[in-house]
Parts: structure tokens; C-alpha cells; sequence
């Protein structure tokens, strides 16, 4: 494991716990852990992984001046089934789209629809935690337990313990901000 995974690891750990805590300083840290592991992934080959690394860095700029100008004690809220519905679906098509054109562009891509898809699906999570939807947390247990595999396959070992720890903290994530929900649905 690399200094710079290392590095990487423990600002995406403080991403998660101040996330959790729905503490906006989240994002800043999300932004470092991003410009970090979109040098790791673009030296593993898992180019869908590096590219969302540029798109994550955009929404949480987007989170932590939209999470800095709520009130200091917000309340997540739970989205409609329709809105969900249909950002799962633009994240499979972004998936199915991205995986073939790194087949064709990129003869070393490493997973490429596997890779895409969960990129897909994190944009999509990423997107409900900036507009504080407690099913971020959902998505994110489901996206993290596809990447331990694909982390472990790729010798990223580290990273692969984070996604289970992130897995953990998504789950407490979850219960945590289910304790201050604001009923909208």
C-alpha cells in the first residue's frame, strides 16, 4: 500500500464519519480523498473510477456550499419513488454507455462495465447525499460491496478494507440519519 492510498484512505474516512455527522467540512474532506484516488485509479488501469474522481470533486464543491447553507441542524428527508426510479436507471444506461465506449477507447480498462456501472450508481448516490436523501446511504452499501470485489481483484487492498468500512459506516450512516428524519414522502 502506497503513501498516497494511505493518505487517500484516511481523508475518505473523515469524509464518511463528518458525513455521517451531516457536518459540512465532509466535503472538503471528500474533495482531497478524490484528487488522491484519481491518481491511484488512473495507475490501476480503472479509468470509469478516475473520471468519476473529477465528477466527485465538482459535487462536493456542489455539497458543502448547498449543506453551509442550510440551517445548522438539518433533517434528511426521503425522496419520492419516481424521482429514485428514474436515477437508477439513467445510472445503468451511464453504466451500459461508459462501459462499451472504454472498450472501444481504452484497450486497458480493467472491469468496464462493472467499473461504469458502479460509477454510475455512485454519481447517482453522491447526487442524493448533496440534496441530503437518506437513500444516498442505500446506494452506497450496495455500490461498496462491489467495490471490496473489484478492489481486491485489482491488488488494491487497502482501498478494499475502506469499501468495508465504508460499508459499516454507510450502514450506521443510515440508522443515524433515520433518527432525524423529516417525513416528506
Amino acid at each position: 500500500m502506497s503513501s498516497v492510498e494511505i493518505l487517500a484512505i484516511i481523508a475518505s474516512l473523515a469524509g464518511v464519519i463528518l458525513s455521517m455527522g451531516r457536518k459540512s467540512l465532509a466535503w472538503l474532506c471528500n474533495i482531497i480523498a478524490s484528487g488522491l484516488y484519481g491518481y491511484i485509479f488512473w495507475h490501476s488501469g480503472l479509468y470509469s473510477d478516475m473520471e468519476l474522481q473529477g465528477f466527485f470533486i465538482l459535487m462536493a464543491a456542489y455539497g458543502w456550499w448547498n449543506w453551509s447553507q442550510s440551517e445548522a441542524d438539518w433533517k434528511p428527508e426521503k425522496s419520492f419513488y419516481l424521482p429514485l426510479f428514474i436515477g437508477l436507471l439513467v445510472a445503468l444506461f451511464f453504466g451500459a454507455g461508459s462501459g462499451y465506449l472504454h472498450t472501444l477507447y481504452f484497450p486497458s480498462v480493467s472491469f468496464p462495465y462493472l467499473d461504469a456501472t458502479l460509477t454510475g450508481l455512485s454519481i447517482y448516490g453522491t447526487w442524493l447525499a448533496t440534496k441530503r436523501k437518506i437513500e444516498n446511504w442505500i446506494v452506497w452499501i450496495i455500490v461498496d460491496f462491489a467495490y471490496v470485489g473489484m478492489y481486491l481483484s485489482k491488488g488494491l487492498w487497502g482501498t478494499a478494507v475502506l469499501y468495508g468500512v465504508f460499508i459499516i459506516l454507510a450502514i450506521k450512516g443510515y440508522v443515524d440519519w433515520h433518527k432525524h428524519l423529516k417525513d416528506k414522502a
